[in-house]
């Protein structure tokens, strides 16, 4: 007897391989930004990117929900569903980016935020197209593809034009299109995906369901508007930041960041497996086990990675970044590191929420956090300082992953030391930022003790792993 791989824990790693891969490009293509152009120009490319990231809740969530929905009904109800979402997508994409160009015009003409370029309304409409085929292509199960081309929508169109800039040419001045570079290969990954739809015979010109569009009125806006407060909180900062303190610091922050947002890569990989697994299930005893077993397996594997890794970051960064390396970096780049874990532990339980059509649930946590959180902004400006900005990232998700946690604790095994590993993680890293060294490799033996004898490792085998007899 003996146990082997299942597909589970395959999609899951597929998933997750292009994200690791694109952690490899940004090693090497970050340095070239920082050493090759301006932090005026790399600041620049970087906002205009983050303009792009709106897309993330500007789908209106319509391939999320419609991933769901699929998986409850016949084949051809499926490619009804499939046809009314993206031709829902086409309309409203085209429709939505239109409206942000214009007020991002308005705004760039006054205050000069950034080198406006046609090309960003091409790109906000590519990046909601792409997220809602990509969600209606895993929920039909196109794992290894979809991961494939995501790695180059988001990977490779972030990092490959910083090696253009190695070969600068009088014909084709690559510094001052990077943005466009970056566009086309976003195209080139989208038209692929589609193409899928295509040749599996799942996209099929038919009928508008009338019905699923009050459906995605009913449950998508609920994720619209999680997705709108999760801008605020992942992006304004940002903005702020390049306004009121400038290039120099939007790069110093934002480099950090950047890195440590690499971890979504694996919370995200498991996400996309399991948002479809919790929607199929009807037991509330095997969501508890699902759940469970997914929460632990990513808290296990990470926190063991970043708890052996945190003595040696100056080390890692020192070497890599040589001359743009900085203890400022590397201290926001331990806070960044602490707050994105509890970020991907949030998502995976966010992601409970919508298999059960519950995400008005999340929709009150963040729309009751959004006050403080913007007063946070209003005192971080009037300081002028990045850590109060990363400070007060690192303080909402704190408290919002504890809400979300207590609210579903009847759906976690061993809810108490749950909570335990959470707070050991984060000790450890704040004995760290504080320069308490000792301190905090004590608190990591102790998290890495407590891995080892109390984590629910029969649970996750029976998940990721069956046995053959």
């Amino acid at each position: 007897m003996g146990y082997l791989n299942n597909n589970y824990l395959s999609n899951i790693f597929v998933s997750g391989l292009p994200g690791i891969i694109s952690i490899l490009l940004s090693f090497f293509s970050i340095p070239i930004y920082l050493n090759f152009i301006s932090a005026e120009l790399y600041a620049n490319f970087l906002i205009q990117h983050f303009i792009l990231s709106l897309g993330m809740f500007l789908n209106l969530n319509l391939g999320k929900f419609a991933s769901i929905k699929i998986q409850k009904i016949n084949e051809k109800f499926k490619k009804q569903i499939i046809f009314t979402t993206l031709f829902l997508s086409l309309i409203f994409g085209i429709i939505i980016s239109a409206i942000i160009f214009f007020i991002i015009f308005i705004v760039s003409k006054k205050f000069n935020f950034i080198n406006f370029s046609d090309s960003l309304f091409f790109g906000l409409f590519i990046t909601i197209l792409f997220i809602n085929v990509e969600f209606i292509n895993k929920g039909l199960g196109y794992f290894k593809i979809c991961s494939f081309l995501n790695f180059i929508f988001y990977g490779v169109s972030l990092s490959l034009p910083a090696f253009f800039l190695l070969i600068e040419s009088n014909e084709f001045k690559f510094v001052e299109n990077m943005f466009l570079i970056s566009i086309y290969i976003k195209y080139f990954s989208f038209f692929f995906l589609f193409l899928i739809l295509i040749v599996k015979k799942k996209f099929v010109i038919g009928k508008i369901d009338f019905n699923l569009i009050q459906d995605f009125k009913n449950h998508s806006k609920w994720m619209t508007i999680t997705g709108i407060y999760n801008q605020i909180y992942d992006y304004i900062d940002k903005h702020l930041i390049k306004i009121n303190l400038g290039s120099l610091m939007l790069v110093t922050y934002s480099v950090p960041q950047q890195l440590a947002a690499k971890l979504t890569i694996f919370s995200q990989s498991i996400i996309a497996v399991l948002l479809p697994r919790l929607s199929l299930l009807k037991s509330n005893l095997e969501k508890k086990k699902v759940l469970s077993a997914n929460l632990y397996f990513f808290i296990t594997i990470m926190s063991f990675f970043l708890i052996i890794s945190l003595p040696f970051f100056d080390e890692i960064l020192s070497w890599w970044l040589k001359k743009s390396y900085s203890d400022d970096l590397l201290k926001l780049f331990k806070i960044f590191i602490s707050l994105t874990f509890l970020s991907c532990v949030s998502s995976i339980i966010i992601s409970f929420y919508e298999s059960r059509m519950f995400a008005k649930i999340n929709t009150r946590y963040e729309t009751i956090a959004i006050i403080p959180f913007i007063i946070g902004l209003i005192i971080c400006v009037y300081l002028k300082n990045i850590f109060a900005f990363a400070i007060l990232l690192f303080l909402k998700e704190f408290v919002l992953i504890l809400v979300r946690a207590f609210s579903i604790k009847n759906y976690i095994v061993n809810f108490i030391y749950f909570i335990l590993y959470l707070f050991i993680f984060i000790t450890a890293f704040v004995f760290s930022i504080l320069g308490q060294d000792s301190l905090s490799l004590i608190v990591s033996f102790l998290l890495l003790i407590l891995l080892l004898v109390k984590i629910p490792y029969d649970l996750i085998l029976k998940e990721f792993y069956k046995i053959k007899g």
